[in-house]
């Protein structure tokens, strides 16, 4: 149980990651994308709808998060732990 709620932890730290590097890079003409050399970057820059995929992602992992965490919670308090 501890593991899917690291997992969830880490898509968000990597979805935010990837949104933020997209805000940067377009409105801000900073951040990640722009550090990081074109190679790597060059993916990410070619499809510009992958910051819709990675926001989407970042809510879905968000709301799974939550009722993951009231799910341990009930679970908890209804074995006594």
């Amino acid at each position: 149980m501890k593991i899917l709620d690291s997992a969830l932890t880490a898509l968000m730290i990597l979805s935010a990651t990837v949104f933020i590097a997209y805000i940067g890079l377009y409105f801000l003409d900073f951040g990640l994308f722009k550090v990081l050399p074109a190679s790597i970057t060059g993916f990410f820059v070619s499809f510009g709808g992958l910051q819709y995929v990675a926001l989407a992602l970042f809510v879905v992992a968000l709301i799974a998060k939550v009722s993951f965490a009231r799910a341990m919670k009930r679970k908890e308090a209804e074995s006594g732990i």
